[in-house]
């Protein structure tokens, strides 16, 4: 649906899910230097801990942090082989009890804080969408939060919502032709059979996204995996996209 009168505003935003994603942090924030392209990055507390430096080279260059837990529970995939590894959790977010959501996030605030030396005010539900639990919010608005982008665009509607608890809520976009889904780099690029896995054809659907919103209004908010979108080229086409269009990104605390 249009989303006249607001924006245009554009978010891209990367879920560090797995190690090898921490590990092409310099080179994505290099990337996106050369661009001059705002970014978040979605941060899970034990890779914070376990990768000190390449999360002080997200803060030292200005990009905003988003707590996304502590472990992110159901990493574990038996079909990945990065992600076929026993100490990775196994339970889905929104099958475990509250007061276990709420110990992931304030866990997650806690590395952030400690080893970051910054206090986050936003969220992302590991695996977001169909997993997200708006009991989240009330331990968000204990720690002062400000936002959450957790929710599909499909389901919940484009426009970002106000919560009972006063975060804001930020729905993630969906693909263009997959409208139910969203418009991400596992939909796209990272999953067995993944859906637009042909060189360039991701950065075609980036430029149909953002083409609608310069001409109707409204937010463009993706998230990606960093490996997979930097490495397969896509990234860098998307951002070529943005330069030529003289398009500039928000964060989620800036918008």
């Amino acid at each position: 649906a249009t989303q006249r009168g607001i924006g245009p505003y554009f978010i891209i935003s990367f879920d560090c899910d797995f190690p090898r994603d921490v590990e092409v942090l310099p080179r994505l924030i290099a990337l996106l230097q050369r661009y001059g392209v705002r970014a978040s990055f979605a941060c899970i507390g034990q890779w914070v801990r376990r990768y000190p430096d390449e999360h002080h080279a997200l803060v030292e260059a200005g990009y905003e942090i988003i707590n996304h837990t502590e472990t992110h529970p159901n990493l574990y995939h038996p079909d990945y082989d990065y992600a076929r590894v026993e100490e990775l959790s196994r339970t889905p977010f929104n099958r475990l009890e509250s007061r276990q959501r709420r110990d992931e996030i304030k866990r997650g605030h806690a590395t952030i804080v400690e080893i970051l030396g910054i206090e986050p005010t936003g969220f992302r539900t590991p695996h977001f969408g169909a997993l997200h639990v708006d009991d989240v919010y009330a331990p968000l608005g204990d720690l002062g939060y400000r936002f959450s982008s957790s929710v599909l665009a499909a389901v919940r509607g484009g426009l970002p919502y106000r919560t009972r608890e006063g975060l804001w809520e930020i729905p993630v976009s969906p693909c263009p032709l997959h409208p139910f889904g969203v418009f991400d780099s596992w939909h796209s690029l990272g999953k067995h059979g993944a859906s637009h896995a042909h060189p360039g054809a991701m950065a075609d659907l980036w430029a149909v996204l953002v083409d609608a919103a310069v001409q109707d209004g409204g937010l463009v908010n993706v998230y990606f995996d960093p490996k997979d979108v930097l490495e397969s080229g896509e990234l860098e086409r998307m951002l070529e996209i943005l330069d030529e269009r003289k398009i500039e990104t928000v964060d989620y605390g800036g918008l």
